[in-house]
């Protein structure tokens, strides 16, 4: 009888990547991330960056790998459907190829492939340049090293604030708890009370009748 397969590695855990809009930033600081935004697509950077982005996709083997990509979904989808692909209206027989391209997942490794071709080093030196100049070098750089926490490091934050606001809402539903526990117990001696006094003026009235 042979050995049992031995059980596949447990998967490596995904690490969440954060945007900006999921941090936990200050209304100031968000105001503060918009307005560099702004700047740096005033003065161009947003627009050189595409066009240096697009230039290396073009000389590069991406866009012809994406290109048979598409070439090659496109012909496997009317292999399937000829006739109706082929009298359809332009449009519609579109919309149909350009779902097989989606599920295909050709556009999600064309996206992978342009984002691997940015150069975000010089986007962020361009834009610690422009916050530099608005708040100068000792802020700056006060900034840079706040900024410089990885997603693992962000990751491991909103872990650990999340486990502080159970351990807070634990503490204060066992708080609460206790105080209901209390006021029973209080209530409870209350009206105990109140039936020995109401016992004892009854037995007070009887012998007071007796006399």
């Amino acid at each position: 009888m042979s050995d049992a397969p031995a059980p596949a590695p447990a998967p490596a855990p995904v690490v969440r990547k954060f945007k900006a809009s999921d941090l936990p930033l200050t209304q100031a600081k968000r105001a503060a991330v918009d307005s560099l935004a702004h700047s740096f697509k005033k003065k161009g950077g947003y627009d050189a960056e595409r066009k240096q982005v697009w230039a290396k996709f073009e000389t590069s083997d991406y866009e012809a790998q994406v290109t048979k990509h598409i070439l090659e979904v496109a012909e496997k989808e009317i292999d399937k459907n000829p006739t109706q692909l082929l009298t359809l209206e332009r449009t519609k027989a579109a919309a149909l190829i350009d779902g097989a391209l989606d599920r295909s997942g050709v556009y999600q490794k064309a996206e992978e492939a342009i984002s691997s071709l940015i150069n975000r080093g010089a986007i962020e030196a361009q834009l610690r340049e422009l916050r530099r100049a608005e708040i100068g070098d000792e802020e700056a750089e006060k900034e840079r090293l706040l900024g410089a926490k990885t997603d693992e490091e962000y990751a491991a934050e909103t872990a650990a604030r999340r486990e502080e606001r159970e351990r807070v809402r634990a503490e204060l539903q066992a708080v609460e708890e206790k105080k209901r526990q209390l006021e029973r117990e209080i209530k409870e001696k209350e009206d105990a009370k109140r039936r020995e006094e109401e016992k004892a003026a009854r037995e007070a009235r009887r012998k007071k009748e007796k006399e």
